[in-house]
């Protein structure tokens, strides 16, 4: 298990909803898969979303320049 994967785990098992925006976020940066990347940085917004977080903005920006998102 990676270090991230650890810290994702961890964050879900606190339900730390900040946590789990910042690293479903870096999760998709770090990946060079792009429908990877899309699955994470889904995972990252929803979060947001359910957060009233202000990355959701940005988050959805990302989401619709990749076209998984209106």
């Amino acid at each position: 298990m990676s270090d991230l994967d650890g810290r994702l785990l961890a964050a879900h098992a606190r339900e730390d909803r900040a946590a789990l925006i910042g690293l479903y976020t870096e999760a998709g940066d770090s990946v060079n898969d792009f429908d990877a990347a899309c699955f994470y940085l889904t995972h990252a917004y929803v979060f947001a979303l359910e957060a009233g977080a202000p990355e959701a903005a940005a988050l959805h920006g990302r989401l619709k320049a990749a076209g998984r998102e209106e």
